[in-house]
């Protein structure tokens, strides 16, 4: 055991060193074109795999060769440069900066593609982008960094910040999944799971020609992740950041006195008596000058300012046969709330083995560990943040927690009311063999295992709270409870393809065939139990074994086998044409549906490479325009993955007196559910001048059919209805990025912009409609706002008379809505018909972002750098109601905006006259509808590079420290206290939640950092 210990540590830690023959030392330096020190250079001897070396910080090296060798010298960003030894023992040599890049090489769908040469529409962001922003969730770090991507983030809280991503639109709904497919070094993976540390670029494919290759998942696009492979000959690196946060919005609250008097001045309004007298007013005043601490339930709830730190170490090892990159990451961050917070360590592994020129060998292994922890009543926490009454006490004078408000204490549902615990462990490996028979012929083969488990503790505590004479008044929660759940996921990927490339003079042929399957096999078990007679004893052995008790357990799974293919050409490289088709087969449908084709076809045309262009080549580096066309797919529809039968329902009924056990069929089955297919359709234009400046433009239409929808069936089936393929969706849009870079001597200059457009709509949803607030309508975008069109405040009674019945006993100062329905007239208008009723709504707003952007500066000046990272959204709209916004609903706390309502002397106030009854002003209209769009502060850093002759005495060859602010500034119109991002809810089936604020606020992070390489 002890051997095959050490031979585990030596093969993943220990990079093995080879010499062959009698060689000699041959040093040199590395230079680029303007004499500065070039480190981290590969040197190679050509034609051989097992000799290698890199130069360090000063660009010096030393390699064994013999006096015929040719040295191979290579560095991103640089042409590559071969140097013959001829008998030298020392070379200096001089590294030439590429085009802007326009031979770097792309990570597309099984393979990867020259920049320059690409013909679909790709966005790739590079690990420097990434570094240095406090994201744990590596999704939030990618917002606003690629147009068409939109990103939206409804919270801060601690291992729940996970981002909702987008790719140019949403392109269904009903429970149909629409987000991304995220593969990770070739295998479907989690973002969330991987420290941004490790990336090395993304690239996002966006259109059919660049996504097409992964057929049936690919319909709302893929995010191709590429981790950190060993480079250097050995380094090691250390980056580590410590911080605090605060929300970027809270609800302020006012004073109880304010909140006294304007519930009275609503009991009056309502036609009642006050509640307040002034005895009871006085008597508040003694209490509240006594403690205004026991009366700040925010100071009483947010407690902790959420420190976090980020510790992050990395080895890198090259012998030239085996390279390993071994790291470790442990991210801690607290909550805001006393007893919260979110703990993940993170181990990975990248080994490339290469025992010749033809054979090469990839192993990876990845092991993460997530545990978070939250109150168990946090929902109710957040809820009664901004809606406390001001006027009530936290604690009585004798130390027992007071009433709240209808039990709910939430102070003493975070110090007492228990905790729910999550724990996530993943396990990833990856073996990949890679054989060359030939410089033109390439076969891969994969087998990638993913394993999680997802458990969840859950224990609510019963509170008691009391009245001021020390009696129980009970408890929001009546009883003690306890439920586990768990989860076992297994995914299992295996992939095989084969890729030649040749060239015969101008023409250039590149296929690839490949073919693989995938499956998913998912188990849950659940079990509960309640009324502890311990209740700090949080087994299910502890509750009481009685009827209460319950238990429930699934299997679920899913198998997709896929045969796809690829076929480029090019000629000159300049003329571009790319054809991709993909075969998919799903157990998500029934056998006659089971197998689709998605094919796509781009073409590219590189005018700067024409021989007309050729005079302007110094000022026109690259002038590329391309089209493409495809059709991709999606299988996950619905919310189970049987979504073509109907699945039984297991219960019990009681019958004399016994429970018995039924089986019951509920819905209908559609065994001619098929895929929703999405076809896509686009023209893009690439440029890059000066060799400085560079800009991409693409336009898309993205139309999605056979959307999953309820249509109606006579209630004579005796069913439900079933799904059916109806709807259909369509999203145009453009998207502009571009990016200066330029150096004036010792300074530095980079500014990066890009913005994109989509408008989304429904084509056809078969003369139906879905929903009553959050609403699916044709002719309007998914997810789009449905109420009444309201039209000011009513000032007097004769406004009243004279306009439409509305809702309840209305009064000067309650909203007035628009009459729209009725007849129409003869040039289609409506006439109204004197009712305000359900016919009277219509869209009122779209939830989807409509213009998102993000702008971004890079300043350097020798080792100082400075960057700001600028993001936004020009167009969307938000809505909160209850008592988020309505003031004294739910007889909340009063917020300081509120307190401009209308009376008869403030008759153009914001807001209507007081009321606890009426039902008229609180109406799903435009009047609580507010504008989402915002700007903000994403990121900026300050940061200085310690120069190399004084970290050459400390052994270190970089070091850089830094601080960071992160989401410092927001501005928007939307409401004071919520951010404006908060009725996105990745949770949620549709991605949208409309009129709750009862959410973990978004935070701001100040951080400071330090990176070394040693």
């Amino acid at each position: 055991m002890k051997r095959q210990l050490l031979l585990i540590f030596a093969l993943f830690m220990i990079p093995v060193y080879f010499s062959f023959g009698q060689k000699k030392n041959i040093t040199g330096q590395v230079s680029s074109e303007k004499g500065e020190k070039l480190s981290n250079v590969t040197i190679s001897i050509k034609g051989q795999s097992t000799a290698s070396t890199f130069t360090d910080a000063n660009g010096e090296f030393k390699i064994q060769a013999d006096d015929d060798d040719i040295l191979v010298f290579t560095l991103v960003g640089f042409s590559k440069h071969e140097e013959a030894v001829k008998g030298r023992s020392r070379l200096n040599v001089q590294l030439f900066t590429e085009e802007q890049s326009l031979e770097e090489v792309v990570v597309i769908g099984y393979g990867t593609q020259k920049k320059g040469n690409l013909t679909g529409s790709v966005s790739q962001i590079q690990s420097e982008q990434l570094q240095h922003r406090p994201n744990l969730s590596t999704s939030n770090a990618l917002q606003g960094l690629a147009p068409g991507v939109t990103i939206t983030s409804q919270t801060g809280s601690p291992g729940g910040d996970a981002a909702q991503i987008r790719i140019r639109g949403i392109s269904s709904f009903g429970g149909s999944d629409s987000s991304p497919l995220v593969i990770i070094d070739g295998v479907a993976g989690s973002l969330d799971n991987l420290d941004f540390n490790l990336i090395e670029s993304i690239s996002i494919l966006k259109d059919a020609a660049s996504a097409a290759i992964y057929g049936s998942r690919a319909a709302n696009g893929v995010i191709l992740v590429t981790t950190k492979r060993a480079k250097d000959k050995i380094a090691i690196d250390y980056k580590g950041y410590v911080g605090f946060q605060e929300p970027t919005a809270i609800p302020k609250v006012s004073d109880g006195f304010t909140l006294m008097r304007m519930f009275n001045e609503a009991n009056i309004n309502d036609g009642n008596q006050i509640t307040y007298t002034d005895a009871d007013i006085e008597e508040f005043r003694k209490l509240y000058e006594a403690d205004p601490s026991n009366f700040d339930w925010q100071g009483a709830i947010l407690t902790e300012n959420g420190f976090t730190h980020n510790h992050f170490v990395g080895l890198m090892a090259n012998s030239g046969i085996i390279r390993v990159a071994p790291s470790f990451s442990y991210s801690t961050q607290e909550g805001l709330l006393k007893n919260t917070g979110f703990t993940r360590y993170n181990f990975r592994n990248n080994m490339d083995i290469a025992p010749s020129e033809k054979l090469s060998i990839k192993m990876d292994v990845a092991v993460t560990n997530k545990n978070r922890r939250q109150i168990a009543s946090e929902g109710t926490v957040w809820n009664y943040l901004g809606r406390m009454p001001t006027n009530l006490p936290i604690r009585h004078p004798n130390g027992l927690w007071a009433e709240g408000w209808v039990k709910n204490n939430p102070v003493a549902f975070i110090e007492e009311g228990g905790n729910r615990k999550t724990n996530n462990i993943e396990f990833y490996g990856n073996i990949s063999l890679n054989y060359k028979p030939t410089n033109w012929l390439s076969i891969n083969g994969t087998v990638a295992p993913r394993y999680e488990t997802r458990n969840r503790h859950t224990f609510t505590k019963s509170v008691d709270v009391y009245d001021v004479n020390g009696i129980s008044q009970g408890a929001a929660n009546t009883f003690t409870d306890l439920e586990e759940t768990s989860y076992r996921d297994y995914y299992g990927s295996y992939y095989l393809t084969a890729t030649a490339d040749k060239r015969f003079g101008n023409h250039n042929f590149t296929l690839m065939a490949g073919t693989s399957r995938e499956s998913y096999n998912d188990k849950f078990l659940m079990g509960y139990r309640r009324d502890f007679i311990y209740d700090t004893y949080e087994v299910l052995k502890a509750g009481a074994d009685n009827e209460t008790k319950g238990n429930n357990g699934t299997v679920e799974e899913w198998l997709l086998v896929s045969a796809f293919g690829r076929f480029s050409y090019s000629f000159k490289d300049k003329y571009l044409f790319e054809a991709n088709i993909r075969h998919d087969g799903s157990s998500r449908f029934s056998k006659n549906n089971q197998w689709a084709t998605f094919p796509s076809f781009s073409a590219g045309w590189r005018i700067s490479e024409e021989n007309f262009m050729q005079p302007l080549k110094s000022t026109v580096n690259q002038l590329k325009i391309r089209a493409s066309w495809g059709k991709l797919g999606n299988q996950n529809i619905g919310n189970t993955y049987y979504p073509f039968t109907s699945e039984l329902a297991v219960g019990s009924i009681s019958l004399n007196g016994e429970v018995h056990p039924i089986v019951t069929l509920n819905d209908m089955a559609n065994p001619n559910l098929k895929w929703e297919e999405t076809t896509i359709s686009g023209v893009g234009l690439d440029a890059q001048l000066f060799n400085k400046f560079s800009f991409t433009f693409d336009w898309y239409n993205k139309t999605t059919e056979g959307i999953l929808m309820k249509l109606y069936i006579t209630q004579l089936a005796g069913l439900n209805a079933p799904f059916q393929n109806a709807g259909k969706v369509e999203n145009k849009g453009w998207e502009f990025s571009t990016r200066y870079d330029n150096k004036f001597g010792d300074f530095r200059l980079g500014v990066g912009f890009n913005i994109s457009d989509v408008k989304n709509k429904i084509l056809d949803m078969r003369n139906t409609t879905d929903g009553t607030f959050l609403r699916q309508q044709t002719g309007y975008a998914i997810n789009s706002i449905y109420g009444y069109i309201a039209d000011g405040l009513y000032q007097n009674e004769e406004e009243i008379k004279n306009g439409p019945t509305q809702f309840g006993t209305l009064q000067p100062g309650d909203v007035r809505y628009k009459d729209i329905a009725g007849a129409f007239d003869a040039n289609g208008n409506p006439i109204p018909d004197g009712v305000i009723n359900d016919a009277d709504k219509t869209i009122i707003g779209s939830t989807i972002p409509r213009y998102t952007y993000g702008l971004n500066l890079d300043l350097g000046y020798k080792g100082l750098r400075l960057s700001g990272f600028l993001q936004g959204v020009g167009k969307a709209d938000g809505y909160l109601n209850s008592h988020y916004v309505v003031p004294l609903a739910n007889a909340s706390a009063v917020k300081p905006w509120q307190e401009d309502y209308w009376t008869p002397d403030n008759p153009n106030a914001a807001l209507p006259r007081l009321s606890h009854v009426s039902t008229n002003n609180t109406q799903n209209s435009t009047f609580w509808m507010r504008d989402a769009s915002y700007l903000r502060l994403k990121n900026i850093q300050l940061g200085y590079e310690i120069p190399a002759s004084f970290l050459s005495k400390l052994k270190v060859s970089k070091a850089f420290i830094y601080v960071n602010g992160q989401n410092l500034f927001t501005k928007t119109k939307f409401y004071e206290g919520y951010d404006p991002e908060i009725n996105y809810d990745a949770s949620s089936s549709e991605g949208v939640t409309l009129g709750n604020g009862n959410f973990y606020p978004q935070v701001k992070y100040y951080t400071f950092g330090i990176d070394l390489k040693f």
